[in-house]
Order: C-alpha cells, then sequence, then structure tokens
C-alpha cells in the first residue's frame, strides 16, 4: 500500500506537468498566432502607443527580409508576414460598426496566423489581382447582418507620416471603398471576432494614402518558441541604427506571460499538497512499520546489533520500498501521460452545456512532458521519501533495552 501510495503521487506529478505543459505551449502557440506572433518588429514607440502613424518605412521592411534570408535566420523561422493596421467604420445595408483593419499579404499571412485556418464560410483571401475582397469574424457578421458575397463600404482616415498634414487639415481626409465579403471566421476570441477585418495590403495601403512598402509591423513566427530571444537579439543588432523596436511575444504580449506566470505558480503549488499528502501517509506507514516492531529491534540489539546499523537497515528497506514505487509511479503516470499526448484530453466532456467563454483556444489539450521533467520528478519524489525515511530510522536506532524486549 506505501509503494502504491508513493507511486501514485509520482504519477499525479507526471500527467499533471505534462498537461501543464502542453496547455502552455498551445496557448502561447495559440496566442501568437492571433497576436503579433513570436517577434515583431514595429516603429521605435509603437508599444507605448499604438498610434497608427508609426509606420516602418519600406528600406527597413527590405533589410528585415533580405536579413531573414540568411541560413542561420532561415532554419528558424518559419513564417514572415508584414501587416498594416489601422481603424476605420465597416457599414452595410442594414448596420455599422467600428474595426480594426489589417492589412496583410494572404500567402505570408497563411503562414503565420491562425485565421486563414479558421475559416467557417467562404474562403480566405488569394493572392490576385481582386484587392476588393475582405473577410471578418463571425461576431462582426452578424451584427452587421451580411454573408458571403454581400458588399460593404469601408471608411477611415488616411494614414500621414507626424508632421507632414497640410496646413489646410490634409490629414484629417477621410476615405472609404467599396468590399466584398470573400469569407467570415471564428476564433472564439470576441476581441478577433467582433472587430479584425483583413484587407489585402496593396489595398489598405491605398486606402490609407501611404507610400508603398510602408506597413505598421513584421510578424515573425518560429519554428520553436525558445528561439525567441534569439532571433530577437539578432535583429536587434541588425537593426541598431534605425528607430524600430523588436520584441519577444513575452515583451508584446505581456498580460498572456504573467497569466501563464501565474498558471505556472498555481500548479506547483498545487503539486507540492499532492506531495506532500502522500508524504504524510509515507511517514505514518514507516512509522507506525517501526513501531510494531520494537521487539524485533530490541533482539537486534540484544544480539550486538549497533544504533546506527539499525537505522541503516530502515533506510535501506524505505530506499528499495521507493524504487519499487519509483518504477510502479513511471510505469503507470508515463502510460497515462502517452495517452493524453497522442489522443489528447478532451475539454468540451467536462461541459456538456458548451465550452465556456473564457476557454478560446483548442477545447482538447495534449499532454507535453519532457526527459528534464521526469528526471526532475523522480528525483523530488525519491528525495522526498529519502528524507522522511530518517526520523523512522532514528526511532529505530532509539530502541532501548531491556523495555523493548518486554512481551505484553
Amino acid at each position: 500500500m506505501t509503494a502504491l501510495a508513493l507511486g501514485l503521487g509520482l504519477a499525479l506529478l507526471l500527467v499533471s506537468l505534462g498537461l501543464l505543459d502542453g496547455g502552455h505551449e498551445q496557448t502561447i502557440a495559440d496566442g501568437v498566432r492571433f497576436g503579433p506572433g513570436h517577434v515583431v518588429i514595429q516603429a521605435k514607440g509603437y508599444q507605448d502607443t499604438n498610434s497608427d502613424e508609426l509606420l516602418l518605412p519600406a528600406r527597413i521592411v527590405s533589410t528585415i527580409t533580405d536579413f531573414l534570408q540568411t541560413p542561420n535566420m532561415k532554419r528558424l523561422v518559419r513564417g514572415v508576414s508584414p501587416r498594416l493596421l489601422a481603424t476605420g467604420l465597416l457599414s452595410s445595408s442594414a448596420n455599422s460598426s467600428g474595426v480594426r483593419i489589417m492589412g496583410v499579404i494572404p500567402l505570408h499571412e497563411r503562414a503565420v496566423s491562425l485565421i486563414p485556418q479558421r475559416m467557417i464560410a467562404g474562403t480566405y483571401l488569394t493572392n490576385d489581382n481582386n484587392l476588393t475582397g475582405v473577410v471578418l469574424g463571425d461576431d462582426l457578421a452578424r451584427k452587421l447582418e451580411v454573408k458571403i458575397g454581400s458588399k460593404v463600404v469601408l471608411m477611415t482616415q488616411a494614414l500621414v507620416r507626424p508632421n507632414t498634414a497640410g496646413k489646410d487639415g490634409s490629414g484629417d481626409e477621410m476615405e472609404s471603398t467599396l468590399l466584398r465579403v470573400n469569407g467570415i471566421f471564428h476564433t472564439g476570441l470576441q476581441a478577433v471576432d467582433a472587430n479584425i477585418i483583413q484587407v489585402q495590403l496593396p489595398a489598405a495601403q491605398t486606402l490609407l494614402g501611404i507610400a508603398d512598402g510602408q506597413v505598421t509591423l513584421v510578424a515573425l513566427l518560429l519554428d520553436r518558441e525558445g528561439d525567441s530571444p534569439l532571433v530577437a537579439r539578432a535583429l536587434r543588432k541588425q537593426l541598431a541604427a534605425d528607430p524600430v523596436e523588436v520584441l519577444t511575444w513575452r515583451q508584446s504580449i505581456p498580460m498572456l506571460a504573467q497569466i501563464l506566470e501565474l498558471d505556472h505558480a498555481f500548479n506547483y503549488i498545487m503539486n507540492g499538497v499532492i506531495l506532500a499528502m502522500v508524504g504524510l501517509g509515507i511517514l505514518n506507514t514507516i512509522l507506525m512499520r517501526v513501531l510494531e516492531r520494537r521487539y524485533e529491534f530490541g533482539v537486534c540489539k540484544a544480539v550486538g546489533l549497533r544504533p546506527g546499523q539499525l537505522a541503516i537497515m530502515i533506510i535501506g528497506e524505505s530506499l528499495a520500498l521507493t524504487s519499487i514505487s519509483l518504477l510502479l509511479g513511471l510505469a503507470l503516470g508515463l502510460s497515462i501521460e502517452h495517452y493524453f499526448a497522442s489522443s489528447g484530453l478532451d475539454l468540451r466532456l467536462l461541459f456538456r452545456t458548451g465550452l465556456p467563454p473564457a476557454l478560446v483556444f483548442d477545447p482538447i489539450l495534449y499532454s507535453r512532458l519532457s526527459l528534464n521533467r521526469i528526471i526532475w520528478s523522480v528525483g523530488i519524489v525519491f528525495m522526498m521519501a529519502t528524507v522522511i525515511s530518517f526520523y523512522p530510522a532514528f526511532k529505530a536506532a532509539r530502541t532501548e533495552l531491556p523495555d523493548a524486549l518486554k512481551v505484553l
């Protein structure tokens, strides 16, 4: 029973850590693909002000593109997407709504964003000469009462670089264009589905009245999230002379990073509680076993066994028991982890009436357990069981004669 309790504790720890790491990996992957990517390059000051007038010149965009084509960068970067952002008003015959305009290159955006994969009606934008297409979220489509093929009018203020507006106020000119709904997407993020629209980059540049080649930011998607600091440092060095800021996803989406850190802390506390409960159970079992063998230890001392040898015997028994427990825990924990890694944990089973609004990402959670996590878990459980065995061993070593030989 003691071995089973300790084995279950290890199995729970392995499964918990696997689901924790897998959930965080999926959250980061979805978060950066709905946001600015693993690494984002934007004009200096944009992160603090979100001013649409802060644009990257075509020269800098070209420098970034050329640098990312070098062999060292190509093996790290999966996708690159320049984006032009602005605020506008989208109107249909039934209603109108404020929107966030995102001008993109469709082929590049497919490699970086999840929006092209979340189309529920129609098709995503294509790299052709048709610049009148627009894709929008399902919440926005319901509000405007539009469907595939519907005509909408997009109105926005022309973007002008700071201090370049004419004295006649030409920087405040409003521009509008007629668009046709190409596709409707659903991400589960209300802020995206009710506000974001995507159009082709040349169409957005023409509408906003800016020079060809200028964009708001360049989003990078990497093969591995852990390479974000490395790629960001390389880009900062390459663009040191230019007024730009290169941010990793932790810097560009600080709220997501803080949520993950809080979740990490909470899960470590819960794992600590599990281990503490298992440890107390093991201590109780081993201690009772030692107290019940008091007569046996008295006989051992009577025939010349020293206190230190008694303590070593108890610790040795505990280590043997711990080894059996670790094997049981590894077999059970890795079996469950393998199932969750291949088939996933379907969170929809927990919500019969539908998923909660806060759950905006993939409801099937896949476990991701690294070798370092397994070694760390086994080491923690082994150390805990070893330390716990010291007190019972100390009690056994202090067995005193002749009281221990009394038979009631």
